[in-house]
C-alpha cells in the first residue's frame, strides 16, 4: 500500500495524540499512586510513631514515679531529718549511705541526697557530664532527659516530712535502655530515616530555638533547630502544638520528606519520625522503569494499531469518496438522460400533436398556427423563440410564448422580399438557429425556420431533426391537399365539360328532335292521320321537356351566372331555379352586397349552398328554403335553412356524417379555412351555417 502524505500526517498526529494521552494517563495514575503510596507509608510511619510515643511516656513516667516514691520512703526521710538536727550524727549518716548505695541495685544509675540547706548528705554512682545535651521536661521542674550514648532520665524530688515541710531533696539518674534501643534503631526504618525528639523553646528565647535529639543512621546527635523554616512550619512545631498526623514537607535540610509527628503531652516533648521521600518511593521508582517500558510498548502497539486503523479508514474514505463521486456522476448522467428524455418526449409530443392537427383537414392558416402552438414550447428557450413559415408567397410569424400558453401567430403577410426559389441564407440573420425547406412534388414551395431573439444558445441536432420532420410532414400534408384540390378541380372540370356538352350538344340535339317532331306532327295532321299526329305531338312535348331538364342540369353543373355576374347573382338564380323546378318556396337574402373577387372562394360557397339545398329537398322533404348571405366587418356568413325533417345521420359530437355530400361540404369549408356547422332549428328543420373571416 502506498503511504501518502495525508496518511503519514494523520498517523503522526494520531500517534502524538495517543502518546500524549498515554503519558497524561500514566502521569495521572503515577500521581494518584504517588499520593496513595505517600499516604500508606505515612500511615505506617504514624503507627510506628504512635508505638514509640506510648513507650516514651510510659518509661519516663515510670522513672519519675520511682524517684517520687524514693523521696517518700521512711528510710530516706528519717536519716535526713536526724542529720538536719544533728549534722554529726554518724549513725544517721551511715544509715543514709547504706540506703543510697542500695539504689543502684533497683535501677538508678546515680543518686545524690541534699539536706534542707542544699548540702550533700550522700551520693552514689556517677552523674552524666552531658548536661548540655538534655531535654527539659515540663512535667516537673529540675527534670530532664539526657543523652550520653543512651537515654538517661535525671529527676530531682523534694523530701518532705510528715507535716509536708521540705527537709531536703534527692536527685537521681536512671538509664532507659528500652527507649535507647527504640530511639537509636532508626536504621530499621531506612537509611534516610530520622527520629527527632524536641523540647519546646524556652520562654523568653528570642531565637526560638528548640533543643532536639535526632537519631540518624550514623548515630544520635544533639542539635538546636529553629522553631520554623522560612516557608512553613516543621512537623515538630505541630507536635509541640499538641497535634499529630502525617505530612509531606521539606525539613530543616530542605529535603522533601514524609514525616509523622505526635506530641508527648504528659512530658511536654514533641516527636517526629520521618523518611526522605526519595527513599520512601524508591521501590516505586525501581518498578517505574518497567512501567515505562510497558507504556513504551503499549504506545508502540497503539501507534501500529492506529496506523492500521488510519490506513483502513483512509481506504474506506477513499472508497466512499470514489463511490460518492461515481454516484454523483451517475446521478448527473441520469439527470442529463432524464432531461434529454424529457426534451425528446416534448419533441415527440409536439410532432404527434402537429400530425394529429394535420389529420383534421384544417386550412393552411390553422395548420401553421397548430405548428406554432406545439413547436415553440418544445424548444430550449421558448420565451425568446420565434418561428416563421414561408409558404406559397405568404409569411406566417409565430406569436409570443407566455406562462405556458402560445398566443395566435403574430402576422400573416405577403412576401415581397422573397429570394429566388424561397431560398434563405443564414447570413441574413445571425440569430437564426434552425432552417428546413418545404419541398412539395420535388419543388421548394417554402421554408420553416426558427431563431432566438438572443444569441445565447447553440443548435441541437435533435431540434433540427424535429424542424426537418415538421417541414416534411407539412410538405406531405400540402401534397395531400394538392392532390385533393386536384381531384376537386378535375371533378369541377368534368362537371363543367358535362354541363357544356349537355348545353351545347345534347341539348341542341334534343331541341332539334323536338322541332322535327313538331314539324312531323303538322304534316301527319295535314294527311288526316290524327293518331299518328298525336304520337308526333307527344314526342315533341317530351323532347321539349327534356331540353328544359338538360338546361337545368347544365346550369347546375355549369353555373353561368357565377362566372358572368358573381356569387350573389348565382345564388339568386339558384334559388329561383329551385323554386321553379321543385315547386317549393325558396328565397335568397343578401343584406349587404357581398363582393367576392376570389373565383375559387365563390365557387366553393356556391357548391356548398347548392349541396345543402339539394340535401334539404331530397333527404329532408323540405317545402321551404331560405339562402342567406352576409358580409359584415370582414366576417362572411352563409346560411341555408329549411323546414324539412332534418338530417338524422349527423354525428353531433364529431360534426361529421356518413353522407358523401356533407363530407364534400366539410372539405370545401376546411379548404377555405371556414367553420361549417349543421344545426337543428328549434322550430323544425335544419340549418347549414358557414362562417369565415376574410383577410
Amino acid at each position: 500500500m502506498v503511504i501518502t502524505r495525508e496518511h503519514r500526517r494523520i498517523s503522526i498526529i494520531g500517534g502524538l495524540l495517543l502518546l500524549g494521552l498515554t503519558l497524561t494517563t500514566g502521569i495521572a495514575v503515577y500521581d494518584v499512586m504517588h499520593q496513595q503510596i505517600e499516604s500508606a507509608l505515612g500511615r505506617g510511619l504514624d503507627v510506628v510513631l504512635e508505638g514509640k510515643t506510648y513507650l516514651f511516656e510510659i518509661q519516663i513516667e515510670k522513672g519519675l514515679a520511682d524517684t517520687r516514691a524514693l523521696a517518700m520512703r521512711p528510710f530516706m526521710i528519717q536519716p535526713i531529718q536526724q542529720l538536719n538536727i544533728q549534722p554529726d550524727n554518724f549513725n544517721a549518716l551511715h544509715d543514709l549511705d547504706r540506703n543510697v548505695n542500695s539504689l543502684t541495685q533497683i535501677g538508678f544509675s546515680a543518686a545524690i541526697v541534699y539536706d534542707v540547706h542544699g548540702k550533700v548528705l550522700s551520693q552514689v554512682g556517677h552523674f552524666s557530664d552531658k548536661q548540655t545535651q538534655s531535654l527539659p521536661l515540663t512535667i516537673q521542674n529540675n527534670t530532664s532527659l539526657l543523652w550520653d550514648d543512651q537515654f538517661i532520665l535525671r529527676t530531682s524530688e523534694d523530701v518532705l516530712d510528715q507535716d509536708g515541710h521540705r527537709i531536703g531533696s534527692i536527685t537521681t539518674e536512671s538509664f532507659l535502655p528500652h527507649l535507647t534501643r527504640r530511639f537509636s534503631g532508626i536504621r530499621s526504618i531506612g537509611e534516610t530515616g530520622e527520629f527527632i525528639l524536641c523540647a519546646p523553646p524556652a520562654s523568653g528565647d528570642s531565637a526560638q530555638e528548640m533543643a532536639c535529639l535526632m537519631s540518624q543512621s550514623d548515630g544520635v546527635i544533639f542539635k538546636y533547630l529553629y522553631h520554623a523554616t522560612r516557608d512553613e512550619l516543621l512537623p515538630i512545631n505541630n507536635a509541640l502544638a499538641g497535634k499529630s498526623g502525617v505530612m509531606a514537607v521539606k525539613d530543616y535540610r530542605h529535603m522533601q520528606v514524609i514525616a509523622a509527628y505526635a506530641p508527648l503531652d504528659k512530658i511536654g516533648l514533641g516527636m517526629v519520625l520521618k523518611l526522605d521521600e526519595e527513599e520512601l518511593l524508591k521501590p516505586v521508582a525501581e518498578q517505574l522503569k518497567f512501567v515505562i517500558l510497558y507504556l513504551a510498548g503499549l504506545i508502540a502497539a497503539e501507534i501500529l494499531l492506529l496506523n492500521w486503523f488510519v490506513s483502513k479508514l483512509i481506504k474506506s474514505r477513499r472508497e466512499a469518496q470514489a463511490a460518492k463521486e461515481k454516484a454523483e456522476l451517475f446521478s448527473i448522467e441520469l439527470s442529463h438522460k432524464e432531461l434529454e428524455l424529457r426534451k425528446r418526449l416534448k419533441e415527440i409530443t409536439c410532432l404527434y400533436e402537429i400530425r394529429r392537427g394535420m389529420g383534421l383537414d384544417v386550412s393552411i392558416d390553422n395548420v401553421c398556427q397548430n405548428i406554432f402552438e406545439h413547436l415553440i414550447p418544445a424548444m430550449q428557450f421558448p420565451k425568446i423563440a420565434t418561428a416563421i413559415i414561408e409558404l406559397y408567397g405568404w409569411r406566417y410569424v409565430s406569436g409570443n410564448y407566455e406562462q405556458g400558453f402560445m398566443r395566435p401567430f403574430r402576422s400573416k403577410t405577403k412576401i415581397t422580399d422573397k429570394i429566388g426559389g424561397y431560398r434563405w441564407h443564414k447570413s441574413q440573420n445571425s440569430f437564426c438557429t434552425y432552417l428546413s425547406e418545404i419541398i412539395v412534388n420535388d419543388e421548394i414551395c417554402g421554408q420553416l425556420r426558427l431563431f432566438y431573439s438572443e444569441d445565447k444558445t447553440f443548435p441541437v441536432v435533435e431540434e433540427q431533426k424535429l424542424i426537418n420532420a415538421i417541414a416534411s410532414d407539412l410538405a406531405g400534408w400540402l401534397e395531400r391537399k394538392r392532390l385533393e384540390q386536384a381531384l376537386v378541380f378535375v371533378a369541377e372540370e368534368q362537371a363543367h365539360t358535362i354541363g357544356q356538352e349537355l348545353h351545347d350538344n345534347l341539348g341542341q340535339r334534343v331541341a332539334a328532335i323536338g322541332y322535327q317532331a313538331r314539324a312531323l306532327e303538322k304534316k301527319i295532321f295535314a294527311l288526316g292521320k290524327d293518331n299518328l299526329a298525336g304520337v308526333a305531338a307527344s314526342i315533341a312535348s317530351q323532347a321539349q321537356a327534356s331540353v328544359v331538364q338538360i338546361k337545368q342540369l347544365a346550369q347546375g353543373l355549369l353555373p353561368f351566372e357565377l362566372e358572368a355576374n358573381g356569387l350573389v347573382a348565382a345564388l339568386r338564380a339558384l334559388a329561383s331555379r329551385i323554386a321553379s323546378t321543385y315547386k317549393i318556396d325558396c328565397e335568397f337574402v343578401c343584406e349587404n352586397e357581398a363582393i367576392i373577387n376570389d373565383n375559387n372562394l365563390a365557387l366553393n360557397l356556391y357548391r356548398i349552398a347548392q349541396e345543402a339545398a339539394n340535401n334539404a329537398i331530397r333527404h329532408g322533404s323540405a317545402r321551404s328554403l331560405r339562402i342567406f348571405l352576409n358580409l359584415e366587418e370582414g366576417m362572411l356568413t352563409l346560411s341555408i335553412c329549411d323546414d324539412g325533417s332534418g338530417i338524422v345521420e349527423v354525428d353531433k359530437k364529431h360534426d361529421v356524417t356518413q353522407g358523401m355530400g356533407i363530407k364534400i361540404m366539410q372539405y370545401r369549408a376546411k379548404q377555405l379555412g371556414a367553420k361549417l356547422e349543421i344545426l337543428t332549428r328549434p322550430e323544425g328543420g335544419t340549418e347549414v351555417r358557414l362562417e369565415m373571416q376574410l383577410i
